[in-house]
């Protein structure tokens, strides 16, 4: 499904529906029974949430605990609503058919068993460290906005019962309860929990009670009477989506929300833009160095080269980005939270038309994201632009192996696809093109779980204004989530500044003397080593440079000669 679409869908979705008689369980005979009249099933989506109708009662399939399909024409249901009753049919197949059709349905609210189970216990075991509790709140963007998206709406708190998804220290409880908030449920499923009820019991919020649910949000039971006025979460990851940890909020929407209330955050917009960085785009290309040995302990290794730049391209690259690396105007898909569907987020399609600003080598698509908390009283928004302070979520590019040569004036075109897999995260494939030709490239195959925290790996990594210095970050963050993966390439895989002298003499010169711009780390002479894009665009005798600025590949091209 493309992001437009979920975020435009029609109100209601309806599956092939169902004729049956709802049974009882007579103990005293030890079977079913039916009773009255034929009522017709369906399973339909309403404004995002799907329910189950049986005849004129409307049954919220959040509200599902099992489905057991028992015999030929016969199944079960148990809610937490209705209790537990049978549903028998003359039609078996049809029978097998829809309730296949409410298991798929009611999967997304069970997330965690279809994970595979070593993600899931990494995950858990990560966010039950304070130390990378401390990393996250030592995150001053993200902390401080939070705090003001909840004390400056008090009318959307003072008074009210407010659920806390995955409420890991439970900071944004506290903040619910600063803002005079009546009930506070904390739901933490990491041993994070004990510090969340440690700290309710040791400071003071007059008025509020705190209910700490040490469980999976999915697993949730008894322990919630009735609905909630507000739901606030941090459920973001890296692009917004990674960690999927936005299909627990809706589903708390769909489990717990009462209809009309208020979510905190309410909308992420997911924002991309392409990039021209010569600078990064050289250090990827040659983090297959160390394998370019004829003679390493009498062995050539020189067969491995290309499966290890295909290993270093499939990794999407983690670091504050300078924007004059941006040669485009930002493309903005909106997300709203109170009416996108889980199922939605399965399947991710971006279509985007950029038109670049400069001639330019576009190296890949650089991405961001917004998140808005549009109360009753106050809208906020809390941005990881790369014009704004940086956070801990950073931004993220996806490169291209090869790169597009692009004139002034010229649009990219293409889709930027996401794929939800079973360890809590995306594969993503992005395709370019140039539009009005056959030139293009892709990214066919990038895994969003297994980034390149670049801001710890590479000396030309750019830090934005009032951003705490890569020091102090580095020293924050050492143990964190990609501590091992940061320290590990922060010894082997350092790249050299882009003006030393090492970086020259591995640039190497083309056919025709030293390759023009000579930062960019490609020979643009006679033979052309940027392949396709780079031959047909020079074959029009276009000017062409390689981005601006010192962190976006030095220097611009000259026009090519051949």
């Amino acid at each position: 499904m493309s992001a437009s679409a979920a975020t435009s869908e029609a109100s209601m979705a309806v599956e092939p529906d169902l004729e049956a008689r709802r049974c009882t369980f007579e103990a005293s005979e030890l079977r079913w029974v039916a009773q009255g009249e034929l009522i017709r099933l369906k399973l339909a989506r309403v404004q995002g949430s799907w329910k189950l109708g049986l005849g004129s009662e409307e049954l919220p399939l959040s509200d599902v605990r099992s489905v057991s399909h028992l015999g030929p024409g016969f199944f079960t249901v148990h809610s937490s609503k209705l209790g537990h009753f049978g549903l028998r049919s003359d039609d078996a197949e049809a029978t097998k058919r829809f309730v296949d059709s409410i298991s798929k349905r009611k999967a997304d609210y069970e997330r965690f068993e279809q994970y595979e189970q070593s993600s899931v216990q990494s995950y858990f075991q990560y966010y039950a460290k304070l130390v990378n509790q401390q990393n996250m709140l030592q995150d001053s963007v993200r902390t401080s906005t939070y705090r003001r998206a909840i004390i400056e709406n008090p009318d959307d708190f003072r008074g009210h019962t407010v659920m806390d998804i995955g409420a890991g220290s439970g900071i944004l409880s506290f903040f619910a309860g600063q803002a005079g908030a009546g009930l506070v449920y904390s739901v933490e499923a990491s041993s994070m929990a004990e510090v969340v009820r440690l700290l309710a019991d040791t400071n003071n919020f007059p008025g509020t009670t705190f209910e700490v649910i040490n469980k999976p949000l999915e697993s949730i039971q008894d322990e919630v009477k009735g609905k909630v006025d507000v739901l606030v979460s941090e459920p973001i990851g890296t692009f917004l989506f990674n960690e999927r940890m936005i299909e627990s909020y809706l589903c708390a929407r769909d489990r717990f929300l009462k209809p009309g209330g208020k979510m905190f955050p309410n909308v992420g917009n997911l924002c991309i833009a392409p990039f021209s960085d010569a600078v990064l785009h050289w250090e990827q290309s040659n983090k297959n160095t160390f394998w370019k040995n004829s003679n390493f302990y009498g062995l050539d290794l020189n067969a491995a080269v290309n499966r290890c730049s295909k290993e270093h391209f499939r990794q999407p690259v983690v670091d504050y980005i300078n924007p004059e690396c941006l040669v485009s105007k930002a493309h903005v898909t909106r997300f709203d939270f109170a009416t996108i569907t889980v199922e939605s987020l399965h399947e991710i399609e971006i279509p985007f038309v950029f038109d670049i600003y400069q001639p330019c080598l576009v190296h890949g698509m650089a991405g961001w994201f917004d998140c808005l908390f549009e109360g009753t009283n106050a809208s906020i928004t809390l941005s990881t632009a790369p014009w704004s302070p940086g956070t801990h979520w950073y931004q993220i590019r996806f490169l291209l192996e090869t790169p597009l040569a692009v004139n002034a004036g010229q649009q990219i075109e293409g889709t930027l696809k996401m794929e939800a897999n079973n360890i809590q995260s995306y594969y993503v494939r992005l395709h370019m093109q140039i539009k009005g030709t056959s030139i293009s490239s892709e990214a066919p195959h990038i895994d969003l779980k297994d980034p390149e925290y670049r801001f710890y790996t590479s000396q030309n990594a750019y830090i934005p204004p009032g951003t705490p210095s890569h020091t102090q970050q580095n020293q924050q963050q050492a143990n964190g989530a990609q501590g091992y993966q940061q320290t590990h390439f922060a010894q082997t895989q350092m790249a050299p500044p882009a003006a030393s002298p090492q970086v020259q003499q591995q640039f190497g010169t083309s056919a025709g003397g030293p390759a023009p711009g000579g930062t960019n780390g490609f020979a643009v002479g006679g033979q052309g080593q940027f392949g396709e894009a780079w031959s047909a665009q020079s074959t029009m005798d276009a000017p062409m440079s390689n981005g601006v600025g010192p962190y976006c590949g030095g220097m611009p091209l000259q026009a090519a000669q051949f």
